[in-house]
């Protein structure tokens, strides 16, 4: 079965176009990103060779031996009156090898589910592949909201200098106190450079998924937008149907396949021969037939069966361990983003706006002569905080949501496009 890789919710809701990229090279969607690594991906471009070594592999198992031409000449080049070809015998026979125990059926099983194996390794290997792409797509994107958050958080303290400034020229505040807003404001500049250098490494990293420089500035998304979690029930009833154990039962099947053959190798075949004899010596011709059969005294495949059989018992063991390990992921994953949802919700909610009043409260009262600086530097370095939190939360939310679809290879479905601090809670 193929599972389909959807997108983290947040890039879904963006109101982006292929149209417009096109006219915008300078702005990616994760659409794009997501297409260019399917095509581009040095890992995947092996599959399809792959696919077809299989293919042909399956032809193979289909030949059946051909008959074989034997020729034989006897009492020739001898003395008497085996001299020359005056006695001569010349046999000529045609000998075909025949398969028993549907050998052939167990070659071509094998072949197939052998091919089989093939696609669900070329479906772990897509998703894998497109998770990573996406988890570049969403640190990039972290990056960009970070650079709008240290811009905003620059802008104001180069508002609050200004403030500074003319309570200076006032007489109401110490050079001490600048300089405290200036090595505030240098900081802030040099993590604004850091945070863009670290966006443009980013964007690099993002490229090299489908092994290109990059063409584009910006990605497109919105880390606000999260979407609603089906049931944890509804989840762990379908992870059978994961590639992840999808590929164990095909590994089961292929083990299976290859016991039946080495059971069907060791059943003995038969050779079968018809031909024409002529004795030059009396001048005479006559048919002749042939039948052969090994005989087996001792099964030459027993360790080998037995080994197949090992194989199947560990093979199940191991699929039992990954379901019981998926689950238990699944779970642990699902409950980080009803905590992430309910942090994101409190930052929102709770902390941000009661920080941003905080910050206008002691802006007002430092203004007015009625609080010191620190106090003022704090609030503001109380706001920054709050939001920086926020920006963090979001994208862990957006990460976590990716390695979830990444386990269960199930789409993770957008209900709304509401902010995440106005969803209402939708819990199990």
């Amino acid at each position: 079965m193929r599972m389909t890789f959807v997108l983290p919710a947040l890039l879904a809701a963006t109101s982006y176009s292929v149209a417009l990229a096109a006219e915008q090279p300078q702005t990616l969607a994760l659409p794009q990103a997501l297409q260019r690594t399917l095509q581009h991906d040095a890992t995947l471009q092996a599959f399809p060779y792959q696919l077809r070594m299989a293919e042909a592999q399956q032809l193979q198992a289909t030949i059946k031996p051909n008959p074989e031409l034997d020729i034989s000449l006897e009492n020739v080049l001898g003395t008497g009156d085996n001299r020359g070809l005056n006695a001569a015998e010349l046999t000529l026979s045609l000998s075909q090898h025949i398969e028993l125990g549907e050998k052939r059926e167990r070659r071509v099983e094998l072949a197939q589910r052998q091919s089989q194996l093939q696609r669900d390794n070329y479906e772990l290997a897509r998703l894998d592949a497109l998770a990573a792409t996406t988890l570049q797509y969403v640190e990039l994107l972290r990056l960009q909201h970070l650079q709008q958050w240290a811009v905003e958080k620059l802008s104001r303290e180069q508002a609050l200098l200004a403030t500074a400034e003319l309570r200076s020229q006032a007489g109401n505040l110490l050079d001490a106190d600048i300089s405290r807003i200036k090595l505030r404001l240098l900081r802030s500049q040099i993590n604004l450079a850091d945070i863009q250098q670290t966006m443009e490494s980013r964007r690099y990293r993002l490229a090299a998924r489908w092994n290109a420089e990059p063409d584009f500035s910006v990605v497109t998304g919105d880390l606000a937008i999260l979407p609603q979690l089906p049931a944890l029930s509804s989840l762990q009833q379908q992870l059978q149907q994961s590639a992840a154990l999808q590929r164990y039962i095909t590994l089961h099947q292929v083990a299976d396949s290859q016991l039946r053959l080495t059971e069907a190798n060791s059943q003995a075949d038969i050779r079968i021969s018809a031909g024409l004899r002529r004795n030059q010596a009396n001048n005479d011709n006559a048919l002749v037939f042939g039948f052969s059969i090994p005989l087996t005294l001792t099964d030459p495949n027993e360790g080998r069966r037995l080994a197949q059989a090992e194989d199947q018992v560990l093979l199940a063991r191991q699929q039992q361990l990954a379901a019981s390990e998926l689950a238990l992921l699944v779970k642990q994953q699902w409950l980080n983003l009803q905590h992430l949802r309910d942090t994101i919700q409190a930052i929102n909610t709770l902390l941000l706006p009661e920080a941003k009043k905080l910050r206008q409260t002691s802006l007002n009262s430092y203004q007015q002569g009625q609080l010191d600086l620190l106090s003022l530097l704090s609030a503001e370095e109380e706001l920054a905080q709050a939001e920086h939190d926020l920006i963090q939360s979001q994208s862990r939310f957006h990460l976590t949501l990716l390695e979830l679809e990444r386990l269960t290879g199930l789409p993770m479905t957008l209900t709304t496009t509401v902010p995440g601090a106005a969803l209402e809670q939708s819990y199990e």
